[in-house]
């Protein structure tokens, strides 16, 4: 399938290429349009992560570059961003010289070329959410333009003669001054930025980085799943393979909303899951011996997974979209009274809803030539990709600054 979109701004881009990220994952491609539940939940338990994070180390490296003298002095909005993207590149050319692990664009450079999703983009929400980058919701793009903005100023003054502006170049100073702006005080990172950084940089983090980054998620993001773990310092984390393990390992013991919200959420995980059984099922004309299994396994508790408050999931997540909820709800009664017909009849009604009829695979699941599990499997909620970036913050490298 190929796919296209008219490019207005870089912001809609990334939005685009966002989805073709998640598109390009397994199990990933949400066949019946439960992905605003999913992510939904996903943001409350582990806020400022996504899909395409890879490591924790570029939640300092994307501000050790943007806060670099000559990335700010006299640059242009798309000089500016022109600049950040050449030395998000050659971070990754140290980066691979150590390791790939998780090095973004590491198959790109091995081929002579460089990554569409830049690291500043990939991680510019998880900046704002964790209280690194303060500019609120301000996007790159509009923080690009405002530095320039003020640069501008600042060269006017000082061509003006302004006695206030002598030969230093502190522009971030003297910026402020001119305009009560301070563009470095966007940025809230730790103690100092290391003025050898880029000469020592790795893709793991220090233990001054991984402190702060650790207190800087605490402050912001306290409330959540993610705040919880490292606030407790759970490592235990670190072993789960599912967010199902969560009930065995660490529900006692979790706040009071996180332990609501959690348990709402591995409920609809249970119940969304046979509708995705279903089907699959149905595309495979009841021929996949593993798939038949599954729904074996749903089936024997199918009234009990269905018993779920759906409306009390509805008002959690602000859910507002008719058709999703109706279609929840019918599934919900299809499942209660054992209506098996009836619940695959909505599952190839929603997928034509979504997709129209020619895109179907159900409307023309004759065609459809089924070679193993199509669509979302088990709902996660981000926590393999939460589990990489904790993992960074609790093995951090090198020796423990008093």
């Amino acid at each position: 399938m190929e796919l296209g979109w008219i490019d207005f701004s870089k912001e809609e881009r990334n939005k685009v290429l966002s989805v073709i990220d998640l598109l390009s994952e397994p199990g990933a491609v949400d066949e019946l349009g439960v992905g605003i539940i999913r992510d939904g939940f996903s943001n409350i338990f582990f806020p400022g992560i996504s899909t395409i994070q890879t490591r924790a180390k570029y939640f300092l490296i994307v501000p050790y570059i943007l806060a670099e003298p000559e990335l700010i002095k006299g640059m242009t909005q798309k000089t500016m961003l022109e600049r950040l993207d050449i030395r998000e590149r050659e971070c990754a050319e140290k980066l691979l010289k150590t390791s790939d692990e998780g090095v973004i664009g590491s198959r790109a450079l091995k081929i002579g070329q460089w990554v569409k999703r830049k690291p500043s983009d990939t991680y510019w929400n998880g900046l704002r959410t964790f209280g690194i980058f303060t500019g609120g919701k301000m996007s790159l793009a509009d923080y690009a333009r405002l530095t320039s903005y003020i640069n501008t100023k600042k060269q006017t003054v000082k061509a003006q003669g302004n006695s206030r502006y002598t030969g230093d170049e502190n522009d971030a100073d003297d910026a402020g001054a001119a305009l009560g702006i301070h563009p470095i005080n966007f940025w809230n990172m730790p103690v100092d930025i290391p003025k050898d950084w880029f000469s020592t940089l790795t893709i793991e983090l220090t233990f001054t980085e991984a402190e702060f980054l650790k207190n800087q998620i605490i402050e912001n993001c306290g409330n959540s799943l993610l705040g919880f773990i490292l606030s407790a310092n759970r490592r235990d984390f670190l072993e789960l393979e599912h967010f199902d393990d969560i009930a065995e390992t660490m529900l006692p013991i979790l706040p009071e909303q996180i332990r609501g919200d959690y348990i709402m959420a591995k409920e609809f995980s249970d119940f969304i899951n046979g509708a995705h059984i279903r089907y699959n099922i149905l595309l495979s004309k009841g021929e996949h011996d593993d798939i038949q299994g599954e729904w074996a396994r749903f089936n024997s508790q199918m009234a009990e997974l269905a018993s779920l408050n759906l409306d009390r999931i509805f008002a959690r997540l602000k859910i507002a979209n008719y058709n999703l909820i109706r279609f929840l709800r019918c599934c919900k009664e299809a499942m209660l009274h054992n209506d098996i017909e009836r619940l695959d009849s909505l599952i190839l009604k929603r997928e034509i809803e979504l997709k129209g009829k020619n895109r179907s695979k159900l409307a023309k699941v004759d065609e459809f030539n089924f070679q193993g599990w199509v669509g979302i499997s088990k709902l996660q909620y981000l926590l393999p990709n939460a589990r990489r970036i904790v993992g960074d913050i609790f093995n951090w490298v090198g020796d423990e600054v008093a």
